[in-house]
């Protein structure tokens, strides 16, 4: 006595853990993230390092100023010891490539304003995840290869 074992909702389970799997990877995760102040005319350097398995980067600088706290100026800078990656000269993001076992830095620069001459800041940085988009995408090639084989083995 033989045993069938219906493959269609086998293929279905797997198609639908594939498809829950990869829409959570696309959620950014920070490799750094931190919050501090600057008084006067002041700089500080952070060093971080990423996963040497993703390749693009996100830096975010946020002005968490509020009251009588601010800035005439805010930067950020992102380095390696040798290079320079990207800069920017007011909040907002720099997009980076990563490369295996270096190290990365993070350098704000500002020059506090308003009554205290203190302004608060914020930075993180986070892979750019694979959009949704494209894991769909290759969950649907995946499934029509899969069914395409399936059609030649029962020829």
């Amino acid at each position: 006595m033989k045993i069938y074992v219906q493959r269609a909702p086998l293929i279905g389970v797997v198609v639908l853990t594939w498809l829950i799997l990869t829409s959570s990877a696309a959620v950014a995760i920070p490799v750094f993230d931190t919050t501090d102040y600057i008084t006067g005319i002041e700089g500080r350097t952070y060093r971080f390092d990423v996963d040497p398995a993703a390749g693009e980067y996100k830096a975010t600088l946020s002005d968490l100023s509020f009251g009588p706290l601010g800035f005439d100026f805010l930067g950020l800078s992102i380095t390696t010891a040798a290079q320079t990656l990207g800069a920017i000269d007011s909040p907002g993001a720099i997009y980076f490539s990563s490369s295996p076992d270096t190290p990365y830095y993070a350098n704000i620069f500002g020059v506090g304003d308003g009554e205290f001459e203190t302004g608060l800041f914020g930075v993180q940085v986070e892979a750019v995840p694979l959009p949704p988009s494209l894991m769909l995408l290759l969950s649907g090639v995946l499934l029509i290869a899969v069914s395409r084989r399936r059609s030649a083995e029962a020829a």
